[in-house]
C-alpha cells in the first residue's frame, strides 16, 4: 500500500506549546499590501538605461565622460519630472575643489543634493550605514543615490567588502530606492579589445544592471566625443546599448559641455570607431611579430586575441592584419603557418630575403 504523505505530515510530533520558529520573527506574512504599495515600479529614470528601483553599475575608462553624462541625465530626469529634485542625492567623491564647486552649483540650482567626503562631517565609510538607516527608517523609497566613484566607498578587489556593499544596495532598492554607481574599467581590455570591468564579480553578480562604456571617435569631427554603453547584465527590459555624444572643444566651460550632451541612436554609430581602433596597423603587426617570436604560435584565433589585447584593438582588426600578412612571399608577407594536430595553425616568421619558413 502506498503511504499517505499527508498522514505522514500529520503524524509529526506537535510543536511544543508557545515555542515559535525563530524565522517567524522576520516573516512578511500579512504585509503584502504594504510591500506592494512601497515597491518602486521598474521604468526608465535616468535616460533609457538606468531604471527606477534598481541598482545599476556603469564602468568606464577615466576621462571618458561618465560623470558628465550621468549628471546630465540627472538634470534631464528632474526637468522631465521623472524624479523630484529633493529625492536625488549625488555623492561626489572623485573631484577637485573647483570641480566640486561647479557641480554643486548645478545641482543646487535645481534643488538636488550633493554630498562630498570631508564636508558636513560626511565620510566615505559612513555611506553604508546611512543607506541602512534610510531603509530602516522608510526614507529610501522614491530616492536615487548616485555614487561617484564606487571605489571610494568599498574595495572592489576585496570580495568580502564589495559583497557587503552590494548587499546594502540590494536592501536599498528592495525598499523602493534607486542606486547608480560609477566605476573604472580595468587597464587591460578583453581579448577582443573591448573594455573590461574592474574588481571581483560581486558587483557584477549582485547589481540589477551592468553597463560598460567605450569611447568612440568621429571620423569627421575631432571635437565631438561619443560614448557607447553596452549592457552586460539586466533584470528588466533595459536596452542592449545606449550612446551619448558631447562637445569637447578646448577651453569650453564645464557647463557648456554638460549642455552639449545628447543621445545618439546606437544604430547610427557606423560613422564612429572605437578609440582603440585608431591604433595603426604597424603596431598590430609588431605585436603579432613579438608574439610569434615568443612562441605564441598555436592557433589563428588565439594569436589574434593575444595581439588584440596587447594593442587594445578589436579582435576583428587583429584577425584581418594576421590574414593580410600570411604567406610565403618576402616583403609582401611576414609569416606563414603549418598545420599541426587537429588542423591548428602553427605560425612562423618567414625569412624576408629567401622566403623560407
Amino acid at each position: 500500500m502506498e503511504s499517505d504523505s499527508s498522514s505522514a505530515i500529520n503524524d509529526d510530533p506537535p510543536k511544543p506549546a508557545g515555542v515559535k520558529n525563530p524565522l517567524e520573527k522576520y516573516s512578511l506574512l500579512g504585509r503584502a499590501d504594504e510591500i506592494e504599495a512601497g515597491a518602486a515600479s521598474t521604468k526608465p529614470l535616468l535616460g533609457d538605461a538606468i531604471m527606477q528601483g534598481q541598482a545599476t553599475m556603469i564602468y568606464a575608462e577615466p576621462n571618458t565622460g561618465k560623470t558628465l553624462i550621468t549628471l546630465n541625465l540627472c538634470l534631464q530626469a528632474i526637468e522631465a519630472k521623472r524624479i523630484d529634485a529633493a529625492n536625488l542625492y549625488y555623492i561626489n567623491a572623485d573631484d577637485s575643489s573647483e570641480g566640486l564647486a561647479c557641480k554643486l552649483r548645478l545641482m543646487q540650482d535645481v534643488g538636488a543634493h550633493m554630498l562630498a567626503p570631508g564636508f558636513n562631517g560626511f565620510r566615505s565609510y559612513d555611506l553604508i550605514q546611512l543607506l541602512v538607516q534610510a531603509v530602516d527608517g522608510g526614507s529610501a523609497r522614491g530616492t536615487c543615490v548616485v555614487v561617484d566613484t564606487l571605489k571610494k566607498f568599498t574595495d572592489l578587489m576585496d570580495k568580502k567588502r564589495s559583497s557587503a556593499f552590494a548587499e546594502v544596495c540590494r536592501q536599498y532598492v528592495m525598499a523602493g530606492g534607486t542606486i547608480v554607481a560609477l566605476g573604472h574599467t580595468a587597464k587591460n581590455p578583453n581579448a577582443d579589445g573591448t573594455p573590461r570591468y574592474q574588481g571581483t564579480t560581486d558587483i557584477l553578480e549582485d547589481f540589477d544592471a551592468i553597463y560598460v562604456a567605450q569611447p568612440l571617435t568621429s571620423k569627421g569631427n575631432a571635437t565631438q566625443k561619443v560614448v557607447k554603453l553596452t549592457r552586460k547584465k539586466c533584470r528588466a527590459d533595459s536596452p542592449e546599448a545606449v550612446a551619448y555624444a558631447y562637445d569637447a572643444v578646448p577651453g569650453e566651460s564645464y557647463e557648456a559641455k554638460l549642455a552639449s550632451v545628447r543621445p545618439v541612436d546606437p544604430d547610427d554609430l557606423y560613422d564612429y570607431a572605437a578609440e582603440g581602433d585608431q591604433v595603426g596597423e604597424g603596431e598590430i603587426l609588431g605585436a603579432l611579430v613579438q608574439l610569434i617570436e615568443a612562441g605564441s604560435t598555436s592557433g589563428k584565433m588565439a594569436l589574434a586575441r593575444a595581439a588584440a589585447g596587447a594593442c587594445g584593438v578589436s579582435h576583428r582588426r587583429a584577425v584581418e592584419a594576421l590574414d593580410r600578412m600570411t604567406g610565403n612571399t618576402p616583403n609582401d608577407h611576414l609569416w606563414a603557418f603549418e598545420k599541426g594536430p587537429r588542423g591548428v595553425r602553427n605560425y612562423r616568421l618567414i625569412d624576408q630575403t629567401t622566403g623560407g619558413v
